[in-house]
């Protein structure tokens, strides 16, 4: 390598001033072509794109935070009484229990709804579960049918219900 560089450097002292000159400007111009090729723009395209990711994420930073009170509100109506992940299903048969009642039959309609059946009970009873099931847990009426029995005040009913 030292022999290849003292005869290059030998080629270019045996070069007429002119020449030399012409020669040292190429090199100058092509070590700042690198220099910038190599390390300046990638350096500034890096910092370039780190600022619009700091302000694409500012912005949904800043609009995630106008609408945490919106989004706290609908999670607490959702799942108003709900405490622990309790399911929809356990929710509803537990308070049926609560208020002396007993469903005869429960099934999931979906992930969002349960489909609750009465074979016979009574109608005073029925109208009180659902008062708190909305008041206490959130849990809302999506469809009721309800029909007279024999007996008075008593019922068979089916309902959607739905936080």
């Amino acid at each position: 390598m030292r022999d290849y560089f003292r005869d290059l450097m030998k080629q270019f002292k045996e070069l007429e001033r002119r020449e030399r000159a012409a020669v040292l400007s190429l090199s100058i111009f092509l070590f700042g072509v690198v220099l910038y090729a190599g390390i300046w723009a990638p350096l500034n395209s890096y910092a370039l794109e780190g600022r619009v990711d700091h302000d694409r994420y500012l912005s949904l930073l800043t609009y995630l935070k106008s609408t945490e009170s919106q989004a706290r509100s609908a999670s607490d109506n959702q799942g108003a009484g709900m405490t622990g992940g309790q399911s929809l299903l356990s929710a509803v048969s537990k308070s049926a229990r609560s208020v002396g009642i007993n469903p005869s039959r429960l099934q999931p309609e979906g992930s969002e709804a349960v489909s609750v059946w009465f074979d016979a009970v009574p109608f005073t009873k029925l109208m009180l579960w659902l008062e708190r099931l909305e008041s206490g847990q959130g849990i809302v009426v999506q469809q009721i049918t309800i029909d007279r029995r024999d007996v008075p005040g008593q019922v068979s009913a089916r309902l959607v219900l739905r936080p």
